[in-house]
């Protein structure tokens, strides 16, 4: 019933250090399994229907269900065994065609280009800083008739407001929030017992988090042989943004009408990033682990080898984490600093929304109440995915199961509840995703693989493109 499209490659998601890096799931993932050959026998239909269908599906379908995910195979487990579990109970004579792990960056030429081409896709993966630029093409359909005439259990009381908010455009709900992403670190508890440091804590600044990076990195016979961060976002903008934030800075007004990359703030906060990398030499880029043998120049491995002490990340990387770490050494979590603009953590999520060109939307509607308002399967994903569901009553499910042998009070404070007070997202917009890809990345790189040093003079050329992109 289910196939896997011949296109398989590693995603990595971008938040990568330098131009070429990828870093918002930074491990490896494990070998994929098998794909499932195609039925070709036809199944009976379920006699009885179930609660999580709307009746306006035929139980006899024979049809093929396409969706179209950035996600690696480590990430599609939980929903690949949600689908099969759908499909299996109300249409078994539904063929699956699922086209994932498509690199981040691909992931988001190749959906515009598909979708205004007119390509089938029945359900795809949207995610917060791009979802209005989708809406205002048109290339989404909206859900609130699907929604108030199938209501998913406890929508939208118990999702995260801004969740629910991030996937609306002009007053229309575009996408079913699935997670609340929070970004933390990720810290190898072994080093700092070795070096005789504290863990950060939320009250420490950026100033004595230098510090303690600059205690944590190792240099022997001019080479660095252990680094005290890694991962922090450079190249994805939406993770650097909290950066920014605590500096006090912004990326545009209010009204989303001005740049303000030429507030010395905003500078000084890109400034600090970059100086982890080539100042102070505490901090790798992409390529420097590349040159060490780091596949893909992975944060997340360079973290769970040993190579950096702190690992900034999202939460729902625990997972993956607890697999390459292996009982390597013992690990924790920790906040990220504040600064003189006060306190702020990333915030953010992704969705399923339900294209204009699909075949079959009353049936992806049902795929994704199901997936995503069953609380049966909210549970199942919380625990497969370290994931804090949309679902705001599943949120211990994503906690670090107790045979981690980690701290889960920690990584509650780190993830959860410090995010949930202080969580902050950029002003997402319909243009941010030309934006990000031509402006953003175009100049900013140039900071992260060392072309350039002085801020400043990235920051300004971004600030020109900007005001310019925006009044247009």
């Amino acid at each position: 019933m289910f196939r896997r499209s011949a296109n398989r490659r590693q995603f990595l998601k971008a938040m990568g250090l330098g131009a070429s890096a990828a870093l918002l799931a930074a491990c490896q993932p494990p070998a994929s399994p098998s794909a499932a050959v195609p039925t070709t026998v036809a199944a009976a239909a379920p006699a009885t229907r179930s609660e999580w269908v709307s009746g306006k599906v035929p139980a006899d379908l024979s049809a093929t269900f396409k969706y179209t995910s950035w996600e690696n195979e480590a990430e599609m487990r939980k929903w690949l065994l949600h689908f099969k579990n759908f499909f299996g109970e109300n249409y078994p004579n539904v063929k699956v065609e699922g086209d994932w792990g498509i690199p981040w960056s691909d992931y988001w030429t190749k959906m515009p280009t598909q979708l205004a081409a007119g390509a089938v896709i029945d359900m795809m993966w949207m995610h917060d800083s791009r979802c209005k630029t989708f809406a205002a093409n048109e290339w989404l359909l909206p859900l609130d008739d699907y929604i108030n005439a199938f209501m998913p259990i406890g929508w939208p009381d118990e999702y995260y407001p801004s969740q629910v908010k991030a996937f609306q455009y002009q007053g229309k709900q575009y996408g079913f929030p699935y997670d609340f992403a929070s970004g933390g670190f990720y810290v190898n508890l072994d080093l700092f017992e070795k070096a005789g440091i504290p863990l950060p804590t939320e009250n420490t600044t950026w100033t004595e988090f230098l510090d303690i990076a600059k205690a944590l990195t190792v240099v022997e016979n001019g080479k660095t042989k252990q680094w005290g961060v890694g991962g922090l976002p450079t190249s994805w903008s939406g993770g650097a943004y909290f950066v920014v934030k605590t500096f006090g800075g912004d990326y545009w007004n209010a009204a989303i009408t001005k740049s303000m990359f030429n507030d010395k703030h905003t500078i000084a906060a890109f400034q600090f990033l970059a100086d982890l990398i080539w100042k102070h030499k505490v901090m790798p880029n992409s390529d420097m682990l590349t040159g060490l043998g780091v596949t893909g120049g992975s944060a997340g491995i360079a973290f769970s080898s040993g190579l950096t002490a702190m690992h900034y990340s999202l939460n729902d990387e625990a997972f993956s984490l607890q697999e390459t770490i292996a009982g390597k050494f013992k690990w924790g979590f920790a906040p990220t600093p504040k600064g003189d603009g006060g306190q702020y953590y990333f915030t953010g999520g992704s969705a399923f929304s339900i294209p204009y060109t699909s075949t079959q939307p009353d049936l992806a509607y049902e795929l994704l109440r199901y997936t995503l308002s069953n609380p049966e399967a909210l549970k199942v994903s919380g625990k497969m995915g370290s994931q804090f569901t949309g679902n705001m009553n599943y949120y211990e499910f994503g906690l670090p199961l107790p045979e981690w042998g980690v701290d889960r009070e920690a990584f509650k404070k780190t993830f959860y509840e410090l995010p949930r007070q202080y969580g902050i997202a950029p002003a997402y917009h319909p243009k941010y995703l030309e934006w990000e890809a031509s402006i953003y990345q175009t100049y900013l790189d140039t900071l992260w693989t060392g072309e350039e040093r002085d801020a400043a003079i990235a920051c300004a050329k971004v600030d020109k493109a900007t005001n310019a992109l925006l009044a247009g």
